[in-house]
């Protein structure tokens, strides 16, 4: 299906997308996600072995919602995997240098502070520390990637063309 060009100029602009993805009981799978269009199709990328990797890889089927207040658009399509190492990377530091920048510098320390704040709370009450299972944010951005190239099959929008 074709995006009008007010479609696509909304989807240029850089906005997170909320995907959903079919879980294997049936019941739909959301995350926000990075996205950029791609030609006629939409980039997205996943951690290999992610839930939402076994997900497509079972059910290629995707729904994509990307707003702006009222202003949204919802695609619908199927996936094709990329699984090769090299080019999904690649495909993952287009998509990052598309949304470096956009992080407002207030929201990153809030989250650093109120990771602080409950490491102390937890210290004072003496609870006990959290296993050492890492740095899930490192982990997630240092493992291999899997490119998600979605052919848009339906388009449904608001307060756009």
């Amino acid at each position: 299906m074709e995006l009008t060009s007010s479609q696509r100029s909304f989807l240029s602009g850089v906005h997170f997308a909320v995907v959903s993805t079919i879980a294997s009981d049936g019941m739909p799978h959301q995350t926000v996600m990075w996205y950029m269009l791609d030609g006629d199709k939409l980039l997205l990328s996943t951690p290999n072995g992610s839930l939402k990797h076994k997900h497509l890889t079972r059910d290629s089927r995707i729904s994509v919602c990307v707003e702006k207040g009222y202003a949204y658009v919802t695609l619908t399509g199927r996936v094709t995997l990329n699984e090769e190492p090299v080019s999904a990377r690649a495909d993952y530091d287009r998509l990052g240098k598309r949304y470096r920048g956009t992080f407002n510098p207030f929201m990153i320390l809030d989250f650093m502070l109120r990771g602080l704040s409950s490491r102390l709370k937890r210290r004072l009450s003496g609870a006990p520390e959290p296993k050492a299972d890492t740095n899930r944010m490192q982990d997630m951005l240092s493992r291999e990637r899997v490119s998600l190239h979605m052919q848009i099959e339906k388009v449904h929008s608001n307060s756009l063309d």
